[in-house]
């Protein structure tokens, strides 16, 4: 095996290495990003979409899993286990340009007119009940803490929905005591953070894939290459 051979081994096995943390970096932004959105989700479930957060729980644990087959594949110079790592990489890079795509299309949707409108339509009914039902009161106390908002547009809008009292979710108090002052009670609506905050989800999601996806070719190539080192050294007799 030549020099420059032997150097993509190792670069090989160091990207898989770089990789495996990448497959947990993924992991654990899907986890992040799941649990930011769980709480929410039951009751806003036609305009939140859980998926992509899943999808990237599930491709960093793949990842982290191919890459430790990757690692040994480099080490033992198997060109059986170099050649399945590539063909496994390159699945896993069309899924998470398919999921950066499909992130991006979200993105889009929630921004435009209709997007924003039936989120305000379903957050509407929601906050409707706030004091009817038990389970819609505490989806809008954890958007109204988790965002510092307070109302569907302003805190007036609790005055609309037959109890002006302001809850504690809109000014940070603890749970169950009311806001009685008026300058610690978030301003601004819920409907226009919820949507940028699940704009800006979306982008990272679309970024983060897109982005490992270009590390992913890098490693198709340097495995190509190996595979195919250790094939042509095997028909020359150069390896026992």
């Amino acid at each position: 095996m030549s020099c420059g051979i032997a150097c993509i081994k190792y670069l090989l096995f160091i990207f898989n290495f770089i990789f495996a943390l990448l497959g947990l970096g993924l992991l654990a932004i899907g986890v992040v990003i799941h649990l930011h959105v769980t709480d929410v989700t039951d009751h806003l479930s036609d305009q939140i979409s859980e998926a992509p957060a899943i999808a990237l729980i599930v491709i960093g644990a793949i990842i982290f899993v191919i890459a430790f087959f990757g690692c040994c594949g480099a080490i033992r110079e198997s060109h059986c286990m170099v050649i399945t790592f590539a063909v496994f990489l390159l699945t896993i890079l069309i899924v998470q340009v398919a999921i950066g795509v499909w992130a991006f299309l979200i993105t889009k949707e929630v921004q435009s007119e209709n997007g924003i409108s039936g989120l305000d339509d379903t957050y509407r009914k929601v906050f409707s009940q706030y004091w009817a039902d038990k389970s819609d009161r505490n989806a809008v106390d954890a958007i109204q803490s988790t965002l510092k908002c307070c109302g569907i547009e302003s805190p007036n809008d609790f005055g609309k929905i037959g109890n002006s009292t302001i809850p504690w979710s809109c000014c940070g108090n603890s749970e169950g005591t009311a806001c009685t002052d008026q300058s610690s009670i978030y301003q601004t609506g819920c409907v226009k953070l919820l949507s940028e905050t699940l704009n800006q989800l979306y982008v990272i999601i679309g970024g983060v894939a897109i982005g490992v996806a270009a590390a992913e070719l890098v490693g198709i190539i340097f495995a190509l290459c190996l595979a195919n080192s250790i094939r042509n050294d095997d028909r020359r007799g150069y390896r026992v």
